[in-house]
């Protein structure tokens, strides 16, 4: 089940103590003392203060300004800096009361007999997997003049690109429908190449992979199809991966996995 709370706990933890960093090391040549801000018939006026005790300050003269700039940066850094600490205290504390076992993962911990007896309030990653392959569809026909084209869990394909991305998904584990049927409002039913699951997130994209780009009636045909995704809410790096390949440039098989490391695990 998605860890996702923990990981952007993590990742933010990460965010804030790099910031605390970049503060400190700005702040470390800071001129000492403070800044007080006045205004007088509609002219702001700049003074330092030395010391705690020093109410009022001496007055900062225009040819000064730098100084102005670097009491006024030191106390925006100050502030930032509580704050960054107030939140880093919050996600230590929420990290040292979060449960070992989460919600999600309770029903796996306990013995095969038991879970036969009982529904969990989540399902399991596994059940959630099981369900989302079972799920019974039919693909588009193969022309009788087609290759004949099978990837590594014998899956007849199109092209021997898709027979490269359908092995590299394989190989990462990742689950994939080939040419699992989508409903689009203004074009009607479509076949992306590739219905591919984020297990960890438990969401659903498409992969589309435009195996013709330097063919202007294919690439005409492919834009359509692309602009057609995104009035029906389906977004490139959102819920739709594009990967493309001309014959000058062919199918680079490190940018499939980039795009599989990227948004499916």
């Amino acid at each position: 089940m998605d860890n996702s709370v923990q990981d952007k706990l993590k990742k933010r933890r990460q965010y804030l103590e790099s910031l605390r960093r970049i503060v400190i090391q700005r702040n470390a040549g800071a001129p000492e003392g403070s800044l007080r801000i006045s205004r007088s018939h509609n002219r702001i006026q700049y003074y330092h203060r030395v010391c705690e005790s020093d109410k009022n300050g001496k007055y900062i003269l225009n040819q000064d300004r730098d100084l102005v700039r670097q009491l006024a940066q030191k106390s925006y850094d100050e502030k930032i800096l509580v704050f960054i600490q107030e939140e880093l205290k919050a996600i230590s504390a929420y990290e040292k009361y979060f449960p070992k076992i989460p919600v999600e993962e309770f029903f796996g911990t306990l013995p095969e007999e038991r879970r036969d007896l009982i529904e969990p309030v989540v399902e399991t990653d596994e059940m959630f997997l099981a369900r989302w392959q079972d799920v019974p569809y039919k693909r588009k026909d193969f022309p009788l003049d087609s290759p004949e084209l099978y990837t590594d869990r014998d899956e007849r394909v199109r092209s021997k690109s898709e027979v490269i991305i359908a092995n590299i998904l394989l190989q990462e584990g990742i689950p994939y429908r080939y040419e699992y049927p989508v409903k689009l409002k203004g074009l009607g039913y479509v076949h992306p190449d590739f219905t591919v699951l984020n297990i960890r997130l438990r969401k659903e994209m498409y992969w589309e992979h435009l195996g013709m780009m330097d063919d202007p009636g294919y690439c005409r045909k492919a834009i359509r199809k692309i602009n057609t995704y995104i009035r029906n809410g389906i977004l490139p790096g959102s819920n739709l991966i594009l990967s493309a390949e001309t014959s000058a440039q062919p199918l680079n098989v490190r940018d499939i996995r980039v795009l599989i490391h990227r948004y499916l695990t």
